[in-house]
């Protein structure tokens, strides 16, 4: 087709365009052999940058004898420059010389901008309410026009597939700041989100976007947030949407019903290394002793030691110990058992008092008690809240069981039950913490099974997740397999983004070189939330943020320090540690 003078299209020419309010230009010309996947065109106009969408007319046969005009769309992968009267060689020998190219009767002027484009499908119209990409299986012919879309049609390409999917705005695309992007709020929720990238990469960016848009559709959301990253949103969302609920809790770790794998994974990780003998008595300890539903993780153990201890004294005093049966351990292996129990109960009061005090540094905000998830699961999950569950200042194995029994207890309300709770949306923050990859290692980490059962079966049950991790090689392959929509953003590292490629279908090695390069809240947004592949920019949401609440300053943090002001203050904390355990009546003496 050719175009006017002004390289505007010719409405005559292209009747499925005039509807257009505004024409397409034409900005080069098709080149050589071309495939159903890619083609190369010569760029005639600079308007163009990589990352673009682009479209170009072809003919296709339907199959039962008739030819169709079809708009194919495509997005334009690399572009070159070449200059067919300076090859490598002419250079080379001109360097070698000493020769500047000025002084040569070579051209400079004839250097052609060269596109690499790589199909995305093509439509049968460019306008109307809902646009279909289909898949291209013929391709585009050499020597036809190249079109840069108008906004409004480029727009109703990207969005029109979301209507009645309930869509959110979430940012524009990076190559064209005019052409906002949306994607589907229905399929964020049910089949799940994995959003990675390298600190400072925008990954808060997006969860603030998200959860904002969520609020508005007052739909339920738990943020597992190990660090505090979320804080910042408490203070300016209450003033945003003030029906809404927002709630801070801090964790009781609840005693789980399959006790005996966390007990014995808590005296591996935080307590001593017991021999034979010794795990033989604690599982005798583990099997008579009942879990009280509702009970926290602190005063199960408490009650292990106790029943420890008197068994050791009626040991010694040779009496008979009620239930034992061939229990051969004597008074020293029982007392092992108790002491490895003490420090894994001293370990869980340390983790739990510096919880408190990084509360403590916050005193504007209030939190609680994390709700009994069992027996009060609708205080965690309701229309219109959003639920933190701050876990800094926990270790990651106490925190895995935090979040085990969390989610699994919350799951089994929507799965059983139903009508306990509405649908939710779990953000997890630093996944990697809390589904660590086989070679990561694995055991004694109960929140991997959890994931793993709400990430397969989720989606029947409105349990949808959103995992947000710096880190993807680290996290479990089968959980991320179960992904079914990708937020990427800056990746440096080449296990990451080998960790991409690999996990992700029909991933281009030209789309990972652009990790590298993503600025603060830019990223490929694929999956079915979206209609296609997108490098978008998100929008930041700054109305979310309080300065108070931020990245550290360090800087400020040196410059302010005081050793012997800070050496009084560790010291103030050490004392109230040991004024807690030796007052907690939890703890046996």
């Amino acid at each position: 087709m050719k175009g006017k003078k002004d390289n505007k299209v010719d409405l005559k020419v292209l009747p499925t365009l005039k509807k257009l309010s505004d024409p397409w230009i034409s900005i080069g010309t098709i080149l050589g052999q071309t495939t159903i996947d890619d083609y190369t065109f010569h760029l005639q106009k600079f308007k163009a940058k990589k990352g673009d969408i682009v479209a170009s007319e072809a003919k296709l046969p339907t199959g039962d004898g008739r030819i169709i005009e079809v708009i194919v769309w495509g997005r334009i992968m690399e572009i070159s420059s070449t200059n067919e009267f300076l090859p490598n060689e002419a250079t080379k020998e001109l360097t070698d010389g000493n020769i500047l190219i000025q002084n040569t009767i070579l051209p400079l002027t004839k250097n052609d901008a060269i596109c690499m484009v790589k199909n995305l499908g093509y439509t049968e119209n460019v306008s109307g309410k809902k646009l279909s990409l289909r898949p291209l299986n013929y391709p585009v012919a050499p020597g036809g026009s190249v079109k840069y879309p108008a906004s409004k049609d480029l727009e109703n390409l990207l969005n029109g597939e979301l209507k009645g999917k309930n869509p959110i705005y979430i940012g524009n695309l990076v190559a064209r700041k005019d052409v906002d992007v949306s994607v589907s709020a229905d399929n964020m929720v049910s089949r799940h989100v994995l959003v990675i990238g390298m600190t400072g990469s925008g990954k808060s960016v997006w969860v603030r976007r998200a959860v904002r848009e969520l609020m508005q559709k007052q739909y339920p959301i738990l943020i597992i947030d190990p660090h505090g990253d979320n804080l910042g949103i408490v203070q300016k969302a209450k003033k945003l949407f003030p029906k809404h609920k927002i709630k801070l809790f801090y964790p009781k770790i609840s005693a789980p019903k399959n006790n005996r794998e966390v007990i014995n994974t808590l005296i591996e990780k935080l307590g001593n290394k017991l021999t034979d003998p010794q795990h033989e008595f604690l599982n005798w300890l583990l099997t008579n002793i009942e879990y009280e539903g509702g009970s926290s993780l602190i005063q199960y153990i408490t009650t292990l030691i106790q029943r420890s201890n008197a068994a050791a004294e009626n040991k010694r005093n040779k009496k008979s110990i009620v239930g034992a049966g061939n229990v051969s351990a004597g008074a020293t292996t029982m007392g092992v058992v108790s002491r490895s129990l003490r420090r894994v109960l001293r370990k869980l009061q340390e983790m739990e008092q510096s919880n408190t005090s990084n509360r403590e540094t916050f005193p504007h905000l209030k939190f609680e008690e994390l709700p009994d998830p069992y027996s009060q699961p609708d205080k965690i999950i309701q229309k219109s809240q959003v639920s933190i569950l701050y876990l800094k200042g926990y270790e990651s194995l106490p925190s895995s069981t935090i979040v085990s029994i969390l989610l699994e207890t919350l799951f089994n309300h929507r799965s059983v039950g139903r009508k306990a709770i509405p649908p939710f949306f779990t953000v997890l923050e630093e996944a990697q913490n809390f589904i660590p990859s086989r070679s990561e290692g694995q055991e004694g980490y109960p929140s991997v099974a959890t994931i793993k059962k709400i990430a397969t079966e989720g989606r029947k049950f409105g349990s949808g997740l959103m995992l947000v991790s710096q880190r993807p090689y680290r996290l479990d392959e089968t959980v991320c397999a179960q992904m079914n929509s990708y937020i990427i953003l800056r990746l440096k590292n080449e296990r990451d983004q080998r960790f991409v490629k690999n996990t992700m279908e029909n991933w281009d090695n030209e789309e990972s070189k652009q990790l590298p390069n993503f600025a603060n809240g830019q990223g490929i947004v694929s999956g079915q939330i979206t209609s296609l592949p997108l490098t978008v920019q998100i929008k930041f949401d700054d109305d979310l943020t309080n300065d108070d609440i931020g990245d550290e300053d360090f800087i400020s943090d040196v410059e302010k320090w005081n050793d012997s002001e800070m050496t009084k203050k560790r010291q103030e904390y050490a004392n109230n540690l040991d004024k807690v355990y030796e007052n907690d009546q939890r703890i046996p003496k």
